[in-house]
């Protein structure tokens, strides 16, 4: 047989695409051009049955991002980890959707707030954080010191306001029930104990 000591190795082939530009160039070129046919058709800014202005000025705008290689690694690490966050919030929810049965109907009140202000942080980490390797540490002592002279004093901020405007104000309103209310944040009914 020709194909008798050929041997096949998917890791090759994707060094291959590597050496040819595909994931420098062309997929690149790709997503900017997707992107921005995708806006300029639906949003009709050039007009309305314009296709192939839309695609020219697609062209256009995909190629002038593929020459400045700066914004390409910068899409190339960015990207993957957008995936891997995207990965991680699918894989919570379906966690969250099996503990919740039928009832989960999706994120509601201060869970998703919570939820939001999470993934805006894991979005901005993912944008500014330097390619290193699994386990190196890429917070520098200076970090370290800069994020906890800034998150404490919120915490405390935040524990401080919540404990004031949290007070009871002469009895008169019911004792709430914080099981409830996280069950209704995530979309559930509620049915933990009632409300006194």
């Amino acid at each position: 047989m020709v194909l008798e000591g050929v041997s096949f190795n998917l890791a090759d082939s994707i060094n291959y695409l590597i050496s040819l530009g595909i994931f420098d160039i062309l997929l690149p070129f790709l997503l900017i051009f997707s992107i921005v046919f995708a806006i300029l058709e639906k949003t009709k800014i050039l007009g309305s049955d314009k296709k192939n202005i839309n695609a020219i000025v697609a062209v256009v705008v995909g190629m002038l991002v593929i020459v400045q290689q700066g914004i390409v690694q910068t899409i190339n690490l960015f990207l993957p980890r957008v995936s891997l966050i995207i990965v991680v919030i699918l894989m919570g929810l379906l966690v969250i959707s099996m503990i919740a049965g039928r009832e989960f109907s999706g994120l509601k009140g201060g869970v998703l707030g919570f939820a939001i202000i999470v993934i805006i942080i894991a979005i901005i980490l993912a944008l500014t954080t330097p390619p290193t390797g699994y386990g190196s540490n890429w917070l520098t002592p200076t970090d370290v010191q800069i994020l906890l002279s800034l998150g404490i004093p919120l915490l405390v901020l935040f524990i401080v306001i919540g404990l004031v405007t949290g007070g009871s104000k002469g009895n008169s309103q019911p004792k709430r029930n914080y099981l409830r209310e996280l069950a209704e944040g995530f979309g559930g009914q509620g049915g933990g104990g009632q409300s006194e």
